[in-house]
């Protein structure tokens, strides 16, 4: 199926780092601009004041700001570091009684999404806001951002992957970074500002995996609306295949890559289009809002 697309898309990048993420935000620019372009153009107003200098002219677009979340560790801010994703316990051998920290990715996407819907002028706010829901849709969907395993080996957790070491590459030596990494297609990150080739790159890849997993192959998959249960979906990927057939200090196999893979494909697709969705129900009242004072 399309073999000699995805070759050639292999070959020009290895990057859910920040090409990862700008992937999924691009997939749901792209459904915006199809659908509903009023919503687009009207996030685009939102992201604005935070344009230029304030995010080192790197996160102008709605595709490119969702690294952002990420940029401003490198300045030091970590502190939101646990807003970025839930630790559920994988506990097969019962090692933990560990209760989900109550700040988690779930608790921030309902927090941000009150400041970005709230009918108060605060464009800092709600440009912050939406730049960390662009981002966060993207962590939600990498199933090693909802898990962290008990066992044996790793009695205290192994950080969602973290600490579960393999062999891969020079850059990619854990299990988090691997499925990070999108299990190897999108492990170099692009540089931004985005070239003209870069953009036609990422329609490419937008492309490639929508064209694999459509919104009538996800439709079930897109009916459910709930934050908590595509957690709770993202869980069970990495419980079944993400920690399934693969030791510390294994070389993931050939099946391994290839099942991964696929699976990285559908949720990278499905977060692009459920942000799509979300950003539909969200800021359409505002735009009709501000319909009515024109």
């Amino acid at each position: 199926m399309k073999l000699a697309v995805l070759i050639a898309l292999l070959g020009l990048a290895n990057a859910w780092w920040c090409t990862g993420h700008m992937l999924v935000a691009h997939i749901a620019q792209q459904q915006l601009l199809q659908s509903h372009p009023a919503v687009y153009n009207f996030a685009q107003s939102i992201l604005a004041p935070l344009n230029g200098d304030l995010t080192h002219n790197i996160a102008n677009t709605f595709t490119e700001t969702a690294c952002w979340p990420d940029d401003i560790k490198s300045y030091g801010l970590q502190q939101i570091d646990p807003f970025h994703y839930i630790d559920k316990p994988y506990n097969p051998q019962g090692m933990t009684t560990a209760q989900i920290p109550l700040e988690n990715v779930i608790y921030s996407i309902t927090n941000f999404n009150e400041t970005l819907t709230k009918p108060i002028e605060a464009p800092f706010e709600k440009s912050v806001a939406l730049r960390f829901l662009i981002h966060f849709f993207g962590d939600i969907h990498q199933p090693l951002h909802c898990t962290t395993l008990f066992n044996d080996e790793f009695p205290n957790s192994d950080n969602g992957g973290n600490s579960f070491t393999i062999v891969y590459d020079d850059d990619v030596n854990e299990l988090h970074a691997l499925w990070d990494s999108a299990i190897g297609m999108l492990e170099d990150d692009l540089p931004r500002p985005l070239s003209d080739s870069n953009w036609e790159y990422m329609d490419q890849l937008a492309a490639w995996y929508t064209g694999n997993y459509t919104r009538n192959d996800l439709e079930l998959e897109l009916s459910y609306d709930n934050v908590t249960v595509w957690t709770l979906e993202s869980y069970t990927l990495a419980v079944d295949y993400a920690y399934y057939g693969i030791q510390v200090g294994d070389r993931p196999s050939p099946q391994y890559v290839e099942t991964a893979r696929q699976i990285v494909m559908k949720q990278i697709a499905l977060g692009g289009y459920r942000l799509a969705d979300f950003l539909i129900e969200a800021l359409t009242p505002m735009i009709q809002i501000e319909e009515l004072f024109k």
